[in-house]
């Protein structure tokens, strides 16, 4: 068994590997969490659900990410396949603290995470609203407060 054997993403869960299928899941829902936001998207089919990982630059150089994919790894596999809700596929965007989070919060997290993520409403970002742009005068007059000249 060689190195890359022991990395791969459990049985019971495939991976996303392309660009325009981590862009489809980010349409879905989102729940963050302290070491990481999970994004969950259900789908049409019988396959079983798809997982795909994203660590960011920001986040460390290369052994950082690569311990916290490795970590976020473990954590899905330490899940059993009931945890997981099926015709549905996922994108953990870990932050820093997926690195020093204790294990157990990483998999407990996920648990609560997962189906909660596929909530369409969870989808909504948590923004202020835009307030309206201040319409021109006629006339040419400048708004309120400013000094022309």
């Amino acid at each position: 068994m060689t190195v890359k054997d022991t990395q791969q993403t459990p049985p019971h869960m495939n991976t996303l590997k392309k660009r325009s299928e981590f862009l489809a899941v980010a349409k879905g829902g989102r729940v963050g969490r302290c070491a990481f936001v999970l994004q969950g998207l259900k789908r049409d089919g019988s396959e079983p659900p798809r997982i795909g990982y994203t660590v960011t630059k920001k986040t460390g150089n290369s052994a950082v990410r690569s311990r916290i994919k490795r970590r976020l790894r473990a954590a899905v596999a330490a899940l059993a396949p009931e945890d997981i809700p099926i015709q549905a596929d996922f994108v953990l965007v870990a932050r820093e603290a997926a690195l020093t989070a204790p294990f157990e919060n990483l998999i407990s997290d996920l648990k609560s995470g997962l189906p909660l993520s596929l909530d369409p409403k969870s989808a909504q970002r948590h923004r202020s609203p835009r307030k309206p742009k201040a319409k021109a005068q006629p006339g040419g007059a400048s708004a309120p407060g400013r000094k022309q000249g």
